[in-house]
């Protein structure tokens, strides 16, 4: 039998290192007292809802049934608060607590969860956001370009026209009086130029407030400070046409010719540099009128401008004011006609009622009546062929629909 030797060095270190171990678990159970360490499953996915001098905290119930509560700690664990699981809603995966009374500023939390028997988890960290007074005083209520009470383009009804929504505004909440003396409350939509108040009764102003969201996460809406608006003045029984001119509003301007805003201009109309035509600057800054002209430029064939809206059964008057009529136009009238797109120059007397111009009309207001028995959809506007008399042109201050 060979017989093994064994190096009296290498015996001496393994021995060693089992004393420095027991004594390092000597030292352990003296913080311990001499137990092993039982951590409890931690608060997980936390997320924090902003709100209004306040926070809402959420995470999802562990999976650990040991755990019975959860500590949250803010402002270097100065402050505090325990949510037990038993007042968690049943079934919900998720747990909630909302810390009130905060100041506004940004906050940094800690979450704990707890056994019975005291043993903790390891931490959960999220940061949220309370907004208060500073936040309020920076917002501003939405700005009123105009409010009619009988509006063509928006079936007949009231409507405020809005100017840009600001960027954090998810909306303004209008209140106002119907024709039955009941108070009603519409939500004018962020994204959107107008809002439709149905029924509304224009001898009483509205009131209006901008909602406003701090932030994606926010649990709390800020409002703004309420204000109130009264209609628009129109002359008696008048219906608002965007845009009616006098002067005309562009879309877009090419020098001293452009393009309508609020008004169909078809493609034959834009007949000038640029391809735009329907509005004519007639080298002012100001005047812009609605205007066809084939003056050294193409031809016109069944070139169009109007706009299509409803009105209810009645008696109207439309009353078009021109400014000039240059040579002999051929075939250029005013039509009202129902459906929405005016009917070309051949099929001009299937209008509810149509006018053709003629050079004795510059600088008059030529007036068309007409009555619908029923609610009905609507175009009004000017078609015009201009193809064999050039040098015609036609000019336009103004349009004004009245209700008789």
């Amino acid at each position: 039998m060979k017989q093994k030797n064994y190096n009296p060095f290498l015996i001496l270190a393994a021995g060693c290192c089992i004393l420095s171990a027991c004594s390092k678990m000597d030292e352990y159970k003296k913080f311990t007292g001499d137990k092993e360490i039982s951590y409890t499953g931690k608060a997980d996915s936390v997320i924090a809802y902003s709100g209004k001098n306040r926070i809402n905290l959420s995470w999802l119930r562990s999976s650990d049934p040991k755990v019975a509560k959860t500590r949250i700690y803010w402002k270097n664990r100065t402050d505090s608060v325990e949510v037990p699981l038993n007042n968690s809603v049943p079934g919900s995966r998720r747990l909630n607590a909302i810390i009130n009374n905060l100041p506004e500023g940004s906050y940094n939390f800690e979450l704990f969860n707890f056994d019975n028997l005291g043993n903790t988890s390891v931490v959960s960290r999220v940061s949220g956001v309370a907004y208060g007074a500073t936040f309020q005083q920076s917002l501003l209520n939405r700005g009123i370009e105009s409010f009619y009470a009988r509006q063509f383009n928006i079936g007949y009804n009231a409507a405020v026209q809005w100017f840009a929504s600001a960027e954090k505004s998810i909306g303004v909440e209008v209140s106002y009086m119907d024709s039955a003396g009941v108070t009603r409350k519409v939500i004018g939509d962020p994204k959107l130029s107008s809002t439709h108040l149905p029924k509304y009764d224009e001898r009483n102003p509205i009131s209006y407030r901008t909602m406003f969201l701090p932030d994606s996460t926010a649990i709390d809406t800020f409002y703004t400070a309420a204000a109130s608006k009264t209609v628009n003045t129109l002359l008696p029984n008048q219906v608002h046409i965007k845009n009616p001119g006098n002067p005309f509003i562009a879309e877009k301007m090419v020098g001293r010719w452009g393009t309508l805003a609020d008004w169909i201009t078809t493609t034959p109309v834009k007949n000038h540099d640029g391809g735009v035509g329907g509005i004519d600057n007639l080298n002012t800054s100001t005047q812009r009128l609605l205007s066809f002209e084939f003056w050294g430029t193409p031809a016109i064939v069944n070139g169009k401008v109007y706009q299509t809206g409803s009105l209810p059964a009645g008696s109207y008057r439309l009353v078009v004011t021109t400014e000039n009529i240059n040579n002999n136009l051929e075939n250029s009238y005013i039509s009202v006609a129902k459906g929405s797109i005016l009917p070309d120059v051949a099929n001009i007397s299937q209008s509810v009622v149509n006018l053709k111009f003629i050079n004795n009309m510059s600088n008059k207001d030529l007036t068309l009546s007409f009555t619908l028995t029923q609610f009905e959809l609507i175009s009004l506007g000017v078609v015009s062929t201009m193809q064999q008399v050039n040098e015609s042109s036609l000019r336009i201050r103004s349009f004004k629909l009245f209700k008789d």
